[in-house]
């Protein structure tokens, strides 16, 4: 038996079978060029720019995908670089675990290109920014921050660990200055950018600084018992008030 088709439906039938065909092939194409450009977004770094802020991650990590840290490191100049931890965007199970705070810590340091490797030489400075655990840590939250360097012989006898940008391959990646650490993965360029100091930084957030809180007050304590604030004291009241000194020669105002 012999099949006959009509030829006004077969030419149309051929048509929508043709413009099924183009649509799928545009639709291919699309979806590479899409597959490219994602690609392209998140490509291994194989060239560190002044300027550019890069991020980097630890695969081998055992903390869940969800509760890593974010990290970025940039170079400010040619010879000072700006490298931030974040670890406030953890969990809220994260941080009930332990009770832990948000922070953020916040390296500046120097450092020299030997070869194809940008190697640390030293801290300039090291510093936490402390969050409550309870709010979304962003511009102008409230927190402490706290310079860790500030007495801490650590950084005297070399314990505290310093970074080096290393060329591994073909690409980049954070290491240890001897290059013999727990390197990252590759660096990519992060989305995030850092500003271009470590007061710029600070800004962003609405700090204290305990330690400097402590100092004012102990200041000010002192500068009431002194002879010249308690002076000011007398004057403040507006009338003669009788004057004694204890044992240890403060004096002490009252009837």
């Amino acid at each position: 038996m012999t099949l006959k088709f009509k030829a006004p439906m077969f030419r149309i039938g051929l048509v929508f079978v043709m413009l099924i065909s183009s649509l799928s092939v545009l639709f291919g194409c699309a979806q590479i060029k899409k597959g490219i450009n994602a690609m392209s977004e998140n490509k291994k770094v194989t060239e560190i720019q002044i300027g550019e802020t890069y991020t980097m991650s630890w695969s081998k990590s055992d903390v869940i995908e969800n509760d890593k840290s974010f990290d970025y490191i940039k170079l400010l100049d040619d010879q000072t670089f700006m490298e931030v931890y974040d670890d406030t965007q953890h969990s809220e199970w994260y941080y009930k675990r332990d009770g832990d705070s948000k922070t953020i810590t916040l390296v500046i340091g120097t450092y020299e290109k030997e070869g194809d490797n940008f190697i640390q030489k030293s801290f300039i400075s090291y510093q936490t920014l402390v969050f409550s655990s309870d709010i979304d840590v962003k511009e102008g939250a409230s927190g402490e921050v706290n310079d860790f360097m500030s007495g801490n012989k650590l950084f005297d006898d070399g314990k505290i660990s310093m970074t080096a940008i290393e060329k591994y391959g073909d690409y980049y990646r954070i290491n240890t200055v001897n290059l013999k650490g727990n390197p990252s993965d590759a660096l990519r360029v992060s989305k995030v950018k850092l500003p271009d100091s470590g007061q710029a930084f600070l800004a962003q957030y609405n700090l204290v600084d305990p330690q400097a809180e402590k100092a004012k007050a102990e200041a000010e304590r002192l500068y009431w018992r002194s002879d010249e604030g308690q002076d000011e004291m007398a004057r403040a009241f507006g009338f003669d008030i009788p004057v004694s000194e204890d044992d240890d020669g403060f004096k002490i105002f009252g009837f």
